[in-house]
């Protein structure tokens, strides 16, 4: 891999073409050191060229950049054996490039996620030292998100345009490796490798050729503990293009999703030799032997497209989060971040991710991570709606370009058995009618749909997200056509502390492919990007607040839900933090409570790419989980009990009443439900589906729900927790006594124990180094109620962290926030 060397200047015009050739002096003033792969934006950061666009409003005065082109430059000498042949292969390039050897062009190219070469065996021939120059060009005009989708022209990522969760931060740079290959006249150009089931097992390879000469192909398919599972010879003639062959596989170990089984690999190797039995290319594959198919739910209206996974002939339900790039500058590395991101999904028992379609068609390492923790991968195009008009353009220059992206794209990605389904695109609809677009009604995602077709037939195809009947989740379109509800979009805000419960518990969808809940930054991230002087008010009357997430400040409706009395950001923060885990909790649950009818649900978002003060997301960009993603993460258990129940602010009501699901248990199970006062003492309980108790009964201003679900000899299957208030709002947490919480180290984590006051609400661990220090502090479990007397034990992973500077932050409603080792 050529991924040293290289340096990197701005052109103004066509002034790369001065300064891309051999006789250029050394230490020439305007360069400096370039990663390849990287982002331009990264690189002058690091620079210090430009201020840090990820702090504050810095992002604003970097937008010139992507204005200009980025010249790369590298030495390049090569000795070359006689017939052999140099070859550059580019993964790929944002967006738009030109390759020049000593000055003189030898491969121009359009599209980041299409690979492409340049033959320079005539440049390099001599073996001599050789400057190897990569044009990056002005970037393409693209639409931001509030813009009209048939002007877009490209198949590139809109997100950094400019979106309602990542500031204007267009990518450039060659974000994916560069390869220097020496060939002789035969030549393994690329394999498609793809694991069927059958009666038994086979693994199909096709092999793209260039052969002067006849040759063989070898395929050896090795197993998941390291066996020789089958191998194969194929010969091929001279002037052949490509070669199949096939490997049975007996008895194949079937992959599973994440928390249905195991995920066995098998690794193929390819390899081309040619007459004399030289070798002529190889690649390695892994791939991994599954049947997933989509199917109706029970009772599923007529005429609806079938929503629910079934993988191996088993019904998966869908444990779903919306997945963005892990960062605005994704060709940047960010070492550990993605393997750790991915790990805290399977931790959270994810099924299935959405690579949204106004993002990547992500890349390789990100497949072979899913491929390995069971997370199946909904993959759409580069698509997006615009807000103003989101029907994408249907001229035959545009049909061209995405049917050839996506013949292209599609083979690449045919080996992972995580991928299990292709869609289109972001939310593509008719604007007036609010009607989201299929085949018939977009020429291009009947394009789209005829090449998955063509070259990927086993894999599922949804012709968008959401796929109708309606668009909205919203109260007055769910009663206007209940049966109307298959796939749907929204509400992205907290809807109010009483009409939120109210419209999760009225949905009727039989997927719910995007919908979430907003709320403020981490402690450590907000510190790290909002400067000190710019942390108050905390709304959108603050230019950084409107800079960073402004369209996810709902700094009112937190006032609003405190009875206005949050006065300080770290308060606004745990108010926020509380709504938006209380709030996205409730909505997974009321989604997963239609079973077996509805699929399942995939909240919006799992990830951020930038450091926003507010967001929708359950995992900072910084990659620290938010209250928000544990309240997930229990709804997603295998045994879970759950409750529906009207409102959190009880005032003006006589009956408090909550209705009790529980699954993932077994015959025999008990399930429990009590009204808890903070000091621990029982007003009612049942064992019954339906706990009714008079408001009138419940002393003082907060309460408690609490739930239990155990086995037939009393073991706890699972738990959960709702706080209530009795009055109009949820200002009592902040008139809570003081609970007293002891915590004790253990060998793998720490062990909370309540010894004083009332019950300790909101306890939440946090890493408490500072933002910057490597790895991460994974917590088995958090945002957690504490009744008195109560004890919690709670695995702490050091990710990637050094052992020495440890620590863990602890606070909560009603504790005193603090370090602990």
């Amino acid at each position: 891999m050529l991924d040293d060397g290289w340096e990197l200047r701005g052109c103004l015009g066509d002034t790369w073409r001065w300064l891309c050739g051999l006789g250029r002096p050394d230490g020439e003033a305007g360069w400096f050191p370039a990663r390849v792969p990287g982002s331009v934006l990264d690189d002058l950061r690091g620079q210090g060229l430009i201020g840090d666009p990820y702090v504050a409003t810095g992002s604003l005065e970097a937008e010139w950049v992507p204005q200009r082109a980025w010249l790369h430059r590298r030495a390049l000498q090569v000795q070359l054996a006689a017939g052999e042949r140099a070859l550059l292969r580019f993964e790929g390039v944002d967006h738009e490039a030109t390759v020049l050897v000593d000055g003189h062009e030898v491969a121009h190219h359009d599209g980041m996620f299409l690979p492409f070469e340049a033959d320079v065996t005539e440049q390099v021939r001599d073996g001599a030292r050789h400057v190897l120059a990569v044009v990056v060009h002005p970037a393409p005009s693209n639409e931001p998100q509030v813009g009209r989708t048939d002007r877009v022209r490209v198949h590139k990522s809109r997100m950094g345009y400019g979106w309602d969760f990542c500031p204007r931060m267009v990518h450039q740079g060659i974000w994916k490796p560069v390869w220097l290959e020496k060939a002789g006249p035969v030549r393994l150009r690329a394999v498609v490798v793809g694991a069927h089931l059958d009666s038994g097992g086979t693994v199909r390879v096709r092999a793209d050729l260039e052969a002067a000469g006849p040759g063989t192909l070898e395929v050896s398919v090795t197993g998941p503990d390291g066996e020789a599972a089958g191998s194969v010879r194929v010969p091929f003639e001279a002037g052949c293009a490509s070669a199949e062959a096939a490997v049975p596989v007996a008895h194949p170990r079937l992959w599973w999703p994440n928390g249905h089984g195991e995920q066995p690999l098998y690794r193929v190797a390819v390899s081309a030799y040619d007459e004399a039995g030289r070798p002529a290319g190889s690649y390695e594959r892994t791939t991994g032997f599954r049947r997933v198919r989509l199917v109706h739910g029970e009772g599923a209206p007529e005429g609806a497209l079938p929503y629910t996974l079934e993988v191996n002939g088993r019904r998966v339900p869908t444990k779903g989060w919306n997945w963005v790039p892990q960062d605005a500058l994704y060709g940047a590395d960010r070492p550990g971040r993605l393997a750790h991101l991915l790990h805290l999904a399977a931790g959270a028992h994810v099924t299935l991710l959405r690579v949204w379609g106004g993002g990547l068609i992500e890349t390789e390492a990100f497949y072979e991570l899913c491929d390995r923790l069971g997370l199946l991968v909904w993959q759409e195009f580069s698509l997006s709606s615009s807000g103003i008009d989101s029907v994408p353009a249907a001229d035959p220059e545009y049909l061209g370009l995405m049917d050839r992206e996506a013949r292209a794209i599609v083979p690449l990605l045919h080996h992972h058995p995580s991928l299990a389904l292709w869609g289109p695109g972001n939310e593509l609809h008719d604007t007036a009618s609010a009607t989201p677009l299929d085949e018939a009604g977009s020429p291009v995602v009947a394009a789209l749909a005829r090449a998955v077709a063509d070259l990927d037939p086993d894999r599922c195809w949804l012709p968008g997200s959401p796929s109708g009947r309606s668009f909205l989740h919203r109260a007055d379109v769910i009663a206007a056509d209940p049966d109307g509800q298959h796939d749907v979009h929204g509400p992205w805000e907290h809807q109010g502390l009483a009409d939120h419960y109210a419209l999760y518990d009225a949905g009727t969808s039989l997927l719910h492919s995007e919908f979430g809940v907003e709320g403020m930054a981490n402690r450590r991230t907000w510190e790290a990007v909002v400067p000190a002087g710019a942390r108050w008010p905390t709304g959108r009357d603050n230019p950084v607040m409107e800079h960073l997430g402004a369209w996810w400040n709902n700094t009112p409706l937190v006032l609003s839900a405190f009875g206005g009395r949050p006065a300080d950001p770290d308060t606004v923060r745990r108010a926020s933090q509380q709504l938006q885990y209380d709030g996205l909790r409730y909505a997974v649950e009321a989604g997963l409570r239609r079973a077996p009818r509805a699929a399942g649900t995939i909240p919006w978002q799992f990830n951020e790419p930038f450091p926003n003060a507010w967001c929708t997301s359950a995992v900072d960009h910084r990659g620290d989980p938010k209250p928000a993603y544990y309240g997930v993460r229990r709804a997603y258990r295998r045994a879970h009990v759950c409750a529906s129940f009207a409102t959190q602010a009880w005032a003006g009501r006589e009956l408090f009443e909550a209705r009790v699901r529980v699954w993932g248990g077994a015959r025999g199970d008990v399930m429990s439900a009590r009204l808890l006062t903070p000091a621990g003492e029982v007003v009612a309980a049942t064992t019954g589906p339906v706990l009714r108790v008079p408001l009138s009964a419940v002393p003082g201003e907060l309460f408690l729900l609490d739930l239990e679900q155990r086995d037939s000899v009393g073991e706890l299957r699972s738990s959960n927790r709702y706080v209530h208030s009795a009055t109009g709002d949820l200002a009592p947490l902040l008139d809570l006594p003081p609970a007293e919480v002891a915590v004790h180290g253990m060998p793998g984590g720490l062990r909370l124990v309540h010894t004083g006051g009332p019950a300790a609400l909101g306890l939440c661990l946090s890493d408490a180094r500072p933002v910057e220090a490597d790895g991460w502090a994974v917590f088995g479990d958090s945002m957690l109620d504490l009744m008195p007397g109560e004890s919690t034990e709670i695995t702490v992973t050091w990710r990637d962290a050094p052992e020495r500077g440890r620590a863990v932050l602890l606070e909560g409603w009603n504790v005193h926030a603090r370090e602990c080792g």
